[in-house]
């Protein structure tokens, strides 16, 4: 699996307002994303995306979002409803999302970003 591929899906996804998560690939780099976004730990990891899920809001819930961007990924989290095992691999696809994280945006940005 080339994880950054999916990393850059979930950037150009936010961008557009009906471009939904389509794999568990991509359910696990959210999840990892605003881990990091939140200043919360390397989430753990849990056998389906239905816990890994409820986890991560468990954690962010009722908490300022910290940016536009976060915004959009809670929304396509929340609009992904394919079940799914994490496996060994999703689990390290969400550490690598989480670590190649840096602050509250994403890290490739169009030439237009500011004006969305």
């Amino acid at each position: 699996m080339v994880f950054y591929i999916n990393k850059q899906a979930i950037e150009i996804k936010s961008r557009f307002e009906n471009a939904p998560l389509t794999s568990t690939n991509e359910c696990c780099c959210v999840v990892g994303i605003l881990a990091k976004i939140y200043g919360l730990p390397v989430p753990v990891k849990f056998n389906t995306v239905e816990e890994m899920c409820n986890d991560i809001h468990r954690q962010i819930d009722g908490k300022p979002i910290p940016s536009n961007y976060a915004a959009k990924i809670i929304k396509l989290l929340d609009e992904y409803f394919k079940p799914g095992d994490i496996t060994d691999e999703l689990y390290e696809l969400l550490k690598y999302a989480y670590n190649e994280q840096i602050g509250v945006e994403p890290a490739y940005k169009a030439p237009n970003y500011n004006k969305l």
